[in-house]
């Protein structure tokens, strides 16, 4: 994996709306982490309209920054690490086992889940800017610290993994697993298959419904099929069904800042207007 060149960074940043950070340490990675999840949604619209998702440098550059589209773990977090790269961080691939949504006793799942070690001069940091509904807004310490207003921990699990944990906004649910993973260096050649899985698989979720999401503030914005939820970071819920595919359009440009192209909008409403169905 190396950086993104001098020209592709500064048209990076300018997509954000941020400039870049004068010393590579936890605050500015803070910044371009919340700037990130402000700017780029999670998604995958591609994978429903059964297009091939590239996750090469500039493939994944073309449909981020110049197209103005979004993208899930094995694009957003491989160009935001080639970024971090440029920008002077010391990063590495980390894979996880997604755990979201699933009851405790869950058989193990795949490692279909690419984050970053992030190396510090405060020590190594976990970024993530792909995680769809539960990404963490800020970078988390991988030594096992709690940080205050942050309802993200990293819990040790009995075979030596860690797991990532989202506080439940019900205080009798404790807290909810979000991945589990271990401090391996993930080598960049592991993620072309996994990618591979996640977007062409039948069994895949990535194949089966709509998913987006994207910060505004304190509030995350997500999409499942017609379901659209904005949740404050103190848990929070403002829900509402969309019940049309027309209107799921308009939401994700406008509340998600999807740049549709024309072409592009006929089939992803027929897409849409099936998964409602």
């Amino acid at each position: 994996m190396h950086a993104l060149n001098p020209q592709q960074t500064a048209a990076y940043l300018r997509h954000l709306d941020i400039p870049a950070p004068s010393n590579a340490d936890l605050a500015g990675l803070d910044r371009l982490v919340a700037a990130h999840q402000r700017r780029v949604a999670f998604e995958n619209l591609d994978v429903l309209l059964d297009r091939p998702i590239a996750i090469d440098a500039d493939g994944v550059f073309a449909k981020v920054v110049e197209r103005g589209r979004g993208g899930y773990c094995f694009e957003l977090n491989n160009l935001f690490a080639r970024l971090l790269l440029a920008l002077g961080y010391d990063v590495e691939l980390l894979a996880g086992r997604v755990r979201w949504g699933l009851p405790l006793d869950a058989p193990q799942t795949m490692l279909s889940h690419l984050m970053l070690r992030v190396r510090l001069p405060e020590g190594p940091f976990l970024a993530d800017v792909g995680f769809g509904s539960a990404t963490p807004w800020r970078a988390m310490p991988l030594d096992g610290r709690s940080l205050p207003d942050f309802p993200y921990r990293l819990s040790p699990q009995d075979d030596g993994s860690g797991e990532v944990q989202l506080e439940a906004y019900r205080a009798e649910s404790g807290w909810a697993a979000c991945y589990r993973f271990t401090l391996d260096s993930a080598p960049w050649v592991d993620c072309i298959p996994r990618n591979w899985y996640t977007s062409t698989h039948p069994d895949s979720v990535f194949r089966r419904m709509l998913m987006t999401a994207r910060s505004e503030g304190e509030w995350r914005l997500t999409l499942a099929n017609g379901t659209f939820n904005r949740r404050h970071r103190d848990g929070r819920l403002e829900s509402r069904v969309i019940e049309e595919a027309e209107e799921l359009v308009a939401v994700l440009r406008g509340d998600f800042l999807l740049d549709l192209s024309d072409d592009e909008v006929e089939p992803l409403r027929a897409r849409l207007a099936g998964l409602l169905a």
